[in-house]
C-alpha cells in the first residue's frame, strides 16, 4: 500500500470512528504537534518497548518542493452571527486576522498530499490530493485552537467557535 493510500484510509478510520459528528474517539490517539527535527539518536520509536502501543509520528517532513510551490494557506470563514463570509489568505509563518473578530490564524505547515506513517508526517506530492495544514487560531493573544485541518475531511479535528467556522480551501501557490 502506498504512503498516501494509508494516509486516506487512516484519516477514513478516525472520521469513522468518531461517536459524534466532528469529535474523534478518545481512544484514537492523536500526536498534538510535530516537529521538523529528527528523534535523538539511539531513542526507541513509540511502541519499541513491546507495549503494544501504536507508533505515534514524531517527524514532520515538508518536502523541499512543497515549500517551492507553496507561500500560503486559503481558507474559507464564516460568521454565523453576521451571516458574512469570505475567503482569507494566510502566508505560511505569519498571521492574518480573520474580518470582523478578534481571532487571528496562524499557518506554519502546508502538505498538499498529506500523508502519514508510523515514522513521519510528510507529502507525496505538490498536487492537492489530501490538502492539509497546521494552524493556530488565538483570540485576543489567547490560544483557543492549534492543530490540523483538513480540506477533504473538515470534521476531523475542526476548529470550533460559538460564532466563526474556518475550513480549509487549500494552499496557496507561489507566484514566482
Amino acid at each position: 500500500m502506498t504512503r498516501a493510500g494509508f494516509g486516506v484510509l487512516l484519516l477514513l478510520a478516525l472520521a469513522d470512528g468518531c461517536r459524534e459528528r466532528g469529535r474523534p474517539d478518545p481512544a484514537i490517539r492523536m500526536a498534538v504537534s510535530h516537529e521538523r527535527s529528527e528523534a535523538p539518536s539511539g531513542a526507541a520509536p513509540a511502541g519499541a518497548d513491546g507495549s503494544g502501543t501504536p507508533r505515534v509520528p514524531t517527524k514532520l517532513l515538508v518536502p523541499d518542493s512543497v515549500t517551492r510551490a507553496y507561500s500560503g494557506i486559503r481558507l474559507r470563514w464564516k460568521d454565523s452571527g453576521s451571516g458574512k463570509e469570505g475567503t482569507l489568505d494566510v502566508p505560511l509563518g505569519a498571521a492574518s486576522p480573520v474580518p470582523g473578530s478578534t481571532l487571528e490564524v496562524r499557518a506554519d505547515v502546508f502538505l498538499p498530499a498529506f500523508t502519514m506513517t508510523s515514522d513521519a508526517i510528510t507529502s507525496t506530492g505538490i498536487e492537492p490530493e489530501n490538502p492539509a495544514a497546521r494552524i493556530t487560531v488565538g483570540d485576543g493573544g489567547k490560544e483557543v485552537f492549534a492543530g490540523w485541518i483538513f480540506t477533504r475531511f473538515p470534521d476531523v479535528h475542526p476548529f470550533e467557535h460559538p460564532r466563526f467556522s474556518l475550513r480549509l480551501e487549500g494552499g496557496v501557490r507561489r507566484t514566482s
